[in-house]
């Protein structure tokens, strides 16, 4: 019994250490000098190795200067969990709303592979307007908010969000417009810091822990 007790106690204080550790970031710059351009902005990993990761902001009322240091979160959008976004509590018709949001996001940050640098900042005015329906959206950045719209109606088929990282400052709902935005970028994670597909949530590892306890011990019981 005293086994089993140690095997469910692992399992649930796992769920405590899911979640990795926050990474720090620089903030090198914006395209062409001016952050109004979009995407891409360039942050780098501050203890890595230096390499510049091109990033798409879709947050439209915070800031950021270069030079500027902070630690976030890393998400895989892939991992369909953003409980660590800056968005990530906006109200919708169901609980996948703000996920069908950053998944919008993701699809046009996606789709700049595709088009040429002269579409990128309609496309990131686009991402602004995702997350902030009053930011600046002329008629072609609302063509490219449509067309994530509807990609959104038919569930994005054959786009792996596995690409797509989000970079979330630790304070993720500061209100203070002078702290840092929050990033999307595809790639690799920089460090290994993302919330991979396959990682359970924390709440999973829970049940699970629970569940083992449960199973076990009325086996044992019996």
């Amino acid at each position: 019994m005293r086994k089993l007790l140690i095997l469910a106690a692992l399992l649930m204080c796992g769920s405590v250490y899911m979640f990795a550790d926050p990474t720090e970031f620089t903030f090198i710059g914006w395209n062409d000098g001016n952050w109004q351009n979009g995407y891409p902005y360039f942050i780098t990993e501050t203890s890595g190795n230096d390499a510049i990761i091109d990033a798409m902001c879709d947050d439209y009322v915070h800031g950021g200067m270069p030079g500027d240091q902070w630690d976030a979160n890393i998400t895989d959008l892939g991992s369909n969990n953003i409980q660590l976004t800056r968005f990530n509590n906006i109200v919708g018709d169901n609980a996948l709303y703000p996920l069908m949001l950053y998944d919008e996001a993701g699809w046009l940050l996606l789709e700049t592979q595709d088009f040429s640098n002269s579409n990128w900042m309609e496309m990131n005015s686009a991402v602004w307007t995702i997350f902030d329906p009053s930011a600046p959206c002329d008629s072609t950045c609302r063509e490219w908010l449509t067309a994530a719209q509807n990609e959104a109606k038919i569930g994005f088929p054959g786009v792996d969000f596995n690409k797509v990282y989000i970079v979330t400052p630790v304070n993720q709902h500061d209100p203070d417009p002078n702290s840092m935005q929050e990033f999307l970028y595809i790639g690799e994670d920089p460090a290994g810091k993302g919330q991979g597909q396959s990682t359970p949530e924390p709440g999973t590892l829970v049940l699970m822990g629970t569940g083992a306890f449960a199973l076990f011990g009325r086996k044992f019981l019996n």
